[in-house]
């Protein structure tokens, strides 16, 4: 199965115009035809471009005020086209003149209803014609990706079915776990239960002993009254012992020892009892048999220690695991430069931002960390399971590493609100992780080429794995952030964003409100100058394309 061709028939001044509908169409699973990308250096353009149009199973005819008019080879691609239609069944959708601002449409243009794709259900329109046309071509062309319905609530707003089933997923295991370990009881030792008994008394020192006759089968112990130690030690110590025993209660510090003596003392005395009448001579030598520590249940209570655990320094290089095994980067508090005076027009003006710090997802979130979500019952499954190139590219174990697509904001959003407990990041986390402090115009620094990013589809022609592209990492280590699939962010889309801010604005989050939210980074099909780290692109909220992905971002 092929995507539907698209030859885009314009003239040069409209490039900017026709480049993002270049980029829209491709988000949508069609393949548009653009000279600028598709044209080879050294390739013979009066050669290749009328390949291109015989190949094209439509061709859309940009119009603009300057172009409607202008001489040139334009002219000869609508004659090569317009002789084309001629081919085709009565009925077919071949030719759809596309305006890009109000402007009249050429005599010969007229028999072919056209679009205004500058109004507000423009490209909607124009992807309903290309939507019948793939139709018709059969099974063997893939369908385009039609917008769903537009917003009618903010998606900054929660809406009341994913309140209701963030309520459903609050008590998952890992966090449930979390929450209560505080609350778990120890319990104290046998010996701290019973110790109440045992009266203290100021005249009298004691000695905490333990009966060895009065032990349980089960190895409990039982305390006796201190008149009974005392007596039995009045009784049967030797007068050594006693001494020995003032002088450690003497020093308060070691009673844990006085403990140990007296246990040995008694356990000797009940193996070798001793009778008044045969008290031995001071010639005679006493033996007692060695002690041993099972008579005495005794367990002793670990002293903790008052020892401070070191807080860890953070800075760029710093890594964290995500308790689903992802991992982010660290971006440290401070402030770097936004936009860039060499772009495009939604990039200006260059302003200053502050951000506290942040973690960043150190790749674009995966197959298999979507599916495990997907699993779990916190998220909706992608729109479609294929990618432009692969059949069964979602679910399949070969492409578990490869980000995943045909996720709107909605679902993106939800992945990283409820299940990897951040946020989509902001435009100015995204940017700021993505060029650093000095202004760098790719992540790595200047100049791009195939070897540091999956940008331009002559380089691979499909997507790449994440993390594929070493050399093409950011400062901080962020990798992909130029190339592979397009990234939604939290903020919603307006051209004059930058214009309507201050300088040295502290952690903006975007305008008010919108239908559009921003996408960053290019993916494998996107120019140069698409894949720069000031580039700034959007879409509908709900279009779920197959050139587009995201990653998630969290506070410390």
């Amino acid at each position: 199965m092929r995507p539907l061709r698209v030859f885009l028939c314009h003239a040069s001044q409209d490039k900017p115009a026709v480049r993002k509908l270049h980029r829209y169409l491709k988000q949508r699973g069609v393949q548009p035809w653009l000279d600028e990308l598709d044209l080879l250096p050294g390739e013979n353009w009066e050669v290749e471009i009328p390949k291109a149009l015989f190949s094209s199973d439509v061709i859309l005819v940009c119009l603009s005020k300057n172009s409607v008019n202008k001489e040139g080879f334009v002219q000869k691609e609508i004659t090569f086209a317009l002789d084309k239609a001629l081919e085709k069944p009565e009925g077919t959708i071949f030719i759809v003149p596309v305006k890009l601002e109000d402007c009249e449409v050429p005599r010969r243009l007229k028999q072919y209803q056209w679009v205004d794709v500058f109004r507000q259900d423009g490209y909607k329109r124009l992807m309903l014609g290309l939507q019948k046309r793939a139709s018709g071509l059969g099974a063997d062309v893939s369908p385009v990706i039609l917008d769903e319905t537009r917003r009618t609530t903010s998606p900054k707003t929660p809406k009341p079915e994913i309140k209701k089933a963030e309520e459903q997923i609050v008590p998952l295991p890992v966090k449930k776990e979390i929450k209560e370990e505080p609350k778990k009881e120890i319990p104290a030792p046998a010996l701290e239960e019973k110790e109440p008994e045992v009266k203290f008394t100021q005249q009298k020192p004691f000695t905490k002993l333990l009966d060895p006759s009065s032990l349980s089968p089960k190895g409990t112990s039982k305390l006796k009254s201190d008149k009974q130690i005392i007596a039995r030690q009045r009784k049967a110590e030797p007068d050594f012992v006693l001494e020995f025993s003032r002088r450690l209660m003497g020093a308060g510090w070691i009673l844990l020892l006085v403990i140990l003596v007296g246990g040995f003392s008694l356990n000797y005395y009940f193996n070798n009892p001793l009778v008044p009448e045969n008290t031995p001579s001071p010639t005679q030598t006493v033996t007692p048999k060695t002690p041993t520590f099972t008579s005495v249940p005794f367990t002793e209570t670990p002293v903790p220690t008052n020892s401070a655990i070191p807080t860890p320094t953070l800075g760029i290089g710093s890594t964290m695991t995500g308790e689903h095994g992802e991992t982010l980067v660290y971006v440290p508090a401070g402030k770097f430069r936004m936009g860039s005076d060499n772009g495009e027009d939604d990039e200006k003006p260059v302003h200053t931002v502050y951000l506290d710090a942040f973690w960043i997802d150190q790749t674009e979130v995966t197959n298999k960390q979507y599916q495990a979500c997907v699993d779990a019952g916190t998220c909706e499954p992608p729109s479609f399971f294929n990618s432009s190139t692969h059949q069964n590219y979602y679910g399949n174990s070969e492409f578990d590493n490869y980000p995943v697509l045909y996720v709107n904001w909605d679902k993106a959003n939800r992945y990283c609100e409820v299940w990897a407990g951040g946020d989509l990041p902001t435009e100015a986390q995204w940017e700021k992780a993505a060029r650093g402090t000095d202004e760098r115009t790719y992540p790595w620094g200047e100049n791009i080429n195939c070897n540091k990013s999956n940008y331009n589809i002559k380089c691979i022609g499909d997507i790449s794995p994440v993390g594929n592209y070493e050399s093409g990492k950011s400062l901080y280590g962020v990798f992909d952030m130029a190339g592979n699939v397009w990234e939604w962010v939290n903020d919603y889309y307006e051209n004059d964003y930058y214009v309507m801010l201050d300088d040295n604005v502290s952690n903006p989050k975007g305008p008010s409100g919108s239908d559009i939210n921003v996408l960053r980074g290019g993916s494998w099909y996107s120019t140069e100058n698409d894949s720069r780290s000031a580039d700034r692109d959007g879409d509908t909220f709900q279009n779920a394309g197959p050139h587009i992905g995201f990653r998630c971002a969290r506070s410390p």
